[in-house]
């Protein structure tokens, strides 16, 4: 139950991250080391599902398949701003 609720949370500091990362702007290449960094996640696997998570609901776009660099879109500027 604690990482279903706790999902959200941590979802929202790395989009939040994110958009610091990509000063705002949406289409901005971020790198995952530096949005983990920002966001206090130090496990890959859990940044990865995360993205995931931030991926399908479109507020990240472009990812590689690690997600070791992705962008914000603007969607995802609107909900971190939120």
């Amino acid at each position: 139950m604690t990482e279903v609720w706790g999902m959200p949370e941590k979802a929202r500091r790395v989009l939040q991250a994110t958009a610091v990362e990509a000063y705002g702007r949406p289409g901005m290449y971020v790198v995952m080391a530096q949005v983990m960094r920002r966001a206090n996640i130090s496990d890959p696997e859990e940044f990865r599902a995360i993205a995931e998570y931030l991926e399908e609901r479109g507020w990240i776009a472009e990812a590689d398949p690690d997600y070791g660099v992705f962008v914000l879109t603007p969607e995802g500027i609107d909900e971190a701003t939120n």
